[in-house]
């Protein structure tokens, strides 16, 4: 394990985590080139620790308001933060309770490239419709608790490698007519758990799997520094997202998840 190889890992984590062209499938790729195992798991764990830090940055404000509002939640029941939060639990329970199921009997049946590439595709193309037959017109504050459950649910997909949380979140959000840029927030805002969760059952396999084999304190340099650069690169990824949907779409980034699914498939199959 060299430096340029933590540098393109930590650029691929930081680049894709939020945007909705799934991280894990690219990281399954890089792993599988460069060969990674117990190192590339430990990384995981260090790039997504970067990617957590830097999304709790871009929302700082947001998150300083909702738990600034649970201590007036009895003077103003009807505030949006509150709403909000209601929403964010909302959405995230499917994907716990179903996600701990996929951990734990599922992981590595479904985490394949012919996996990655077929639901990159479907994945890509959903959002396509979505984003390009839907109306921008309401904002993630605005969500009836149903209307929340509706997108729990379908985030379940994003359980599938390739899948993108992000775009199953965005989709779901778009096919509910809410704006892009507040779809992407709402992207934002449910990755805090599924990453701490995520990070959590990394931890637990390293404990189960690694722990046993000796990492020297070479490792421990690269999981710090794995987790800055990856920090610095989500966050400059949220930056830059945010700034592109101020006047366009998402179809750049269909057009690459279908592009990347073509060249998987042809790779597997030549």
């Amino acid at each position: 394990m060299v430096f340029w190889e933590i540098s393109l890992y930590s650029l691929v984590q930081g680049i894709t985590e939020f945007l909705p062209i799934s991280s894990s499938a690219h990281l399954f790729v890089l792993e599988s080139i460069l060969n990674w195992s117990i190192p590339g798991r430990t990384m995981a764990i260090a790039a997504h620790l970067g990617s957590l830090f830097a999304v709790i940055l871009y929302l700082k404000s947001d998150i300083i308001n909702i738990i600034d509002s649970l201590f007036k939640v009895k003077i103003n029941i009807q505030n949006q933060n509150i709403t909000l939060l209601k929403s964010l639990i909302i959405i995230t329970v499917p994907i716990i309770v179903i996600g701990l199921f996929v951990f734990k009997n599922l992981d590595e049946k479904l985490l394949t490239l012919n996996v990655i590439a077929w639901s990159s595709i479907i994945g890509a193309s959903l959002l396509y419709i979505a984003d390009n037959f839907k109306p921008q017109k309401r904002d993630i504050f605005s969500l009836s608790l149903l209307e929340c459950l509706f997108i729990g649910i379908l985030q379940v997909f994003a359980l599938i490698p390739g899948a993108s949380r992000a775009g199953v979140i965005i989709t779901a959000a778009r096919i509910l007519n809410i704006k892009r840029i507040d779809a992407t927030k709402l992207g934002l805002f449910t990755s805090l758990p599924t990453i701490i969760g995520a990070v959590l059952l990394e931890l637990i396999w390293l404990i189960n799997n690694a722990l046993n084999n000796a990492l020297n304190n070479e490792i421990y340099l690269y999981i710090l520094i794995t987790c800055i650069m990856s920090f610095i690169f989500a966050y400059l990824s949220i930056i830059l997202l945010i700034k592109w949907l101020k006047n366009r779409s998402f179809t750049p980034f269909i057009l690459y998840r279908i592009l990347l699914g073509i060249i998987i498939l042809y790779f597997i199959n030549i």
